[in-house]
């Protein structure tokens, strides 16, 4: 059997996952879509607020916005069954899950990977690489750029 290359000699294929940098200056949140409503736009506002070291407004809005969409989708939803219950009559008496129930279901099953394309849960973030991003705020970003201490 051969011995394996050091890994400093080794050439070939590297690995696929994308190299993460995180943004040098913590971005703004960009205004909420007009197609949110009052509980997509807090989950805008603070989505923006966690990934403001890593999400790009040009290149992540559109997803944050099918997110927050689902989400609100999801929200109306658990109102209804809330309200009608989780089972409902069927149209020859017999008892039958709620329709929103399935409509529920299939919205979750949207929701769980944008979460992890978004680094919405643990594992996720260890996958990207973004679990070590430190919140930079707007002090430290202006002390570090005038050549400051860091507080």
């Amino acid at each position: 059997m051969s011995r394996p290359k050091p890994a400093d000699t080794r050439t070939g294929h590297t690995t696929t996952l994308p190299e993460f940098r995180p943004n040098p200056v913590a971005v703004e949140a960009p205004d909420a879509p007009p197609s949110l409503k009052t509980h997509g736009k807090h989950l805008w506002a603070a989505l923006w607020d966690a990934g403001r070291n890593f999400y790009q407004p040009a290149t992540d809005s559109l997803v944050l916005e099918r997110y927050c969409n689902l989400q609100e989708r999801r929200k109306e939803l658990l109102d209804v069954i809330e309200n009608e219950g989780w089972m409902t009559i069927g149209s020859t008496g017999q008892t039958v899950a709620h329709p929103a129930a399935k409509l529920l279901s299939e919205v979750e099953g949207r929701l769980s990977p944008l979460e992890d394309r978004l680094g919405l849960n643990p594992e996720s973030r260890l996958r990207l690489g973004i679990s070590s991003v430190e919140h930079q705020s707007k002090l430290d970003a202006f002390l570090s750029k005038m050549g400051g201490a860091n507080a």
